[in-house]
């Protein structure tokens, strides 16, 4: 029966393929530089041994390189490359990678607040609204954000600098829209940067972050009263003492950067009027006495790291020069020597209804 089947088997494979032997022997024949024609057996069984020998040489192949690309590759590679650096500055200071769809990358916390904040949130792979939603909210809730200490520093690095101003206008929002519900509103610097490796240097010599240390390289070029000297003590500042004192400063349409976003204000228990008013009421007097007075928001000359009102006044009939610096959280007022002098006017900010001339 087994014989049978292998004849039928045999006789439909014939009839499937056609007996080319006489061709193949006649072509050998005419071939002059062979003189014998192999056999018809090995000829067909020579093709599929080749073929499945380079096969296995070839998975052989692909297997070493698949090891070898394996070791030189690194398993932590990234899928993506940042396109983008948003640097956050609260106390608690961040940097956000993002990708080109702005999806987050990685967080890096830059100081140990931020390690704090930052423990047990997993922020890779959330776009950047919802993992804004969770920093801004989590330092809500831990304090760093309140009512009272309200300031924000947003600096952005990013590739694509045709759309700055509006990823500034768009990430600003963001974090507003977290307090939409509430009576808060933070107060913004919001600005782009290019965090080079000298930047980084002097960030990182400094102890605080990039987007800090180029806010600190602005006022110092902005500001006539803010010098180099300065740096070590601005850097020690608050963010919150840095918007009050940069916010402040006057505007100027032709030098104001069109890559910086400024929004809300600094909430302050003691503002300008009140200062000015304590000064008057220290020394006795009114406003109506007043012949000239300048208020500047500046660097205690105290030795304390802090900013303070720095509250001047000249009155009629009196040829001595006041000069005072006025906490603007507890209104206390010190007066200062008569060698810290009158501040020109370059840097001054007015302040309506106070008795300024230029």
């Amino acid at each position: 029966m087994k014989q049978k089947w292998k004849d039928k088997i045999i006789d439909a494979y014939k009839s499937e393929t056609p007996d080319n032997r006489e061709r193949i022997l006649s072509a050998c024949e005419n071939e002059t530089q062979y003189s014998v024609c192999p056999d018809e057996r090995k000829t067909r069984k020579l093709p599929v041994f080749f073929r499945r020998a380079v096969s296995f040489v070839a998975c052989l192949v692909l297997f070493g390189l698949g090891l070898f690309v394996g070791q030189i590759i690194p398993e932590t590679q990234p899928v993506a490359t940042a396109e983008t650096c948003v640097y956050l500055d609260v106390n608690p200071s961040l940097e956000l990678a993002l990708d080109k769809n702005d999806t987050v990358l990685s967080c890096t916390p830059a100081n140990t607040d931020a390690e704090t904040l930052l423990n047990g949130m997993k922020l890779e792979g959330l776009e950047l609204k919802t993992a804004l939603n969770a920093i801004v909210g989590a330092m809500y809730v831990n304090g760093y954000l309140s009512s009272e200490d309200n300031s924000m520093l947003i600096s952005v690095d990013t590739t694509n600098e045709n759309n700055t101003s509006d990823f500034l206008s768009y990430i600003t929002n963001q974090v507003n829209e977290v307090f939409v519900n509430s009576e808060m509103e933070c107060a913004i610097i919001a600005q782009a940067v290019k965090a080079d490796e000298a930047l980084k240097q002097r960030a990182e010599e400094q102890g605080i972050s990039v987007g800090k240390m180029y806010l600190l390289d602005k006022m110092i070029g902005s500001m006539e009263l803010i010098t180099e000297e300065d740096i070590a003590e601005l850097a020690n500042m608050s963010i919150k003492d840095l918007n009050l004192m940069y916010s402040a400063k006057p505007d100027d349409e032709e030098e104001k950067p069109s890559d910086e976003l400024i929004s809300g204000s600094v909430n302050v228990k003691v503002g300008t009027e009140d200062a000015l008013s304590a000064v008057l009421t220290e020394l006795g007097k009114t406003e109506d006495e007043v012949e000239e007075a300048r208020i500047f928001i500046l660097p205690s000359k105290r030795g304390e790291t802090k900013v303070v009102y720095s509250v001047t006044v000249k009155f009629y009939n009196d040829k001595e020069i006041y000069k005072y610096e006025v906490d603007y959280q507890t209104g206390e007022l010190e007066r200062l020597d008569e060698e810290d002098g009158f501040p020109s006017h370059g840097s001054e900010r007015q302040q309506p209804g106070n008795g300024f001339d230029d």
